[in-house]
Order: structure tokens, then C-alpha cells, then sequence
């Protein structure tokens, strides 16, 4: 069964209310759009469209050209995601130092774990220096082994459901 809008909008609204005060914030400095639009996928997980909505009106711009900034970028999301995301690089110098490996470790644990997180292959992280290395949420992994690294998510889950 489906909830009612009036019992979706009443559970997240702690979410909006800590959005509107990251709006207030922002807004007084000028080049805020990124940062409100992180602020939105920090409170929801994604870019809500109410929310999203919230921000255009604060920005004095339209939903469409917030979309437009957002779509241009990969790490914003339109859809509800797990909580963890796990970003683990693939280019040469993360291939030569096992990142097939964590990958397929990370992988097989998300489908065990019934999606308790995403896993996703990325092309360079800048952290070549660290190889083999991955993203968990925004925090830099390095120098891993795929033991490592799961222990690593499997913990960001842990602390995100608590």
C-alpha cells in the first residue's frame, strides 16, 4: 500500500526543514548552486523534485536549469540510492594493483547484502599515488586489499543504519 502524500511529506519533513536552513545559508554568498544542490542529495539521498523545486526558488531559477547543472555532473542522483556508495577505480594504475578484484568482492557482497549498497566502476579518482583506490561515500580508500575495502563499506553501512 502506498503511503499518502501527507504522510510522505510529514516524515521528510525534518529533511525539508534542514534544507531550508542550508537554503537560508547559502544563499547569502553568491555560486551556491552546486552546494545546494549537494545539500538536497545530503538531506534526501537524491535530487527530490519538491526539493529541488525549494532550491530554484531560492536561486531565482527554474527547476529545468537546476536539471541542467545537475545532469552534467555524475554524482548527483535522480533517484533514491542505498546510503553507501562504493566507487572503486579501474584505470591502469588501480587494474595493476587489484581493483578487479575489490570490484568483484564489492559486487558480490551487494548482491549477498540485498543492495544494502551500491558498487560502482569508475574511471580515475585521482588517487593514483594510493592504488588500489575507491570512494567510499566521499571519504578516499587506498592501498586496500578487497578484504579491505569490504570491511570498509560493510562498516559505512553499519553506521549509516544506526
Amino acid at each position: 500500500m502506498a503511503r499518502q502524500t501527507s504522510e510522505v511529506e510529514s516524515v521528510d519533513a525534518p529533511k525539508y526543514a534542514a534544507l531550508s536552513r542550508d537554503i537560508e545559508e547559502c544563499k547569502r554568498e553568491p555560486g551556491t548552486t552546486l552546494d545546494m544542490l549537494h545539500a538536497v542529495q545530503r538531506h534526501f539521498g537524491y535530487l527530490e523534485p519538491q526539493a529541488v523545486g525549494m532550491v530554484a526558488e531560492a536561486l531565482g531559477l527554474t527547476k529545468a536549469q537546476l536539471y541542467g547543472v545537475a545532469t552534467f555532473y555524475t554524482m548527483f542522483f535522480f533517484e533514491p540510492k542505498p546510503p553507501v556508495i562504493a566507487r572503486v577505480c579501474v584505470n591502469l594504475s588501480c587494474h595493476l594493483r587489484g581493483a578487479q578484484e575489490i570490484l568483484h568482492t564489492l559486487e558480490e557482497a551487494a548482491k549477498e547484502q540485498h543492495d544494502a549498497f551500491e558498487v560502482e566502476e569508475v574511471m580515475c579518482l585521482g588517487l593514483c599515488e594510493q592504488a588500489p583506490a575507491l570512494l567510499v561515500n566521499e571519504e578516499a580508500v587506498g592501498q586496500v586489499s578487497a578484504e579491505e575495502a569490504l570491511e570498509k563499506v560493510q562498516a559505512s553501512v553499519a553506521g549509516s543504519s544506526s
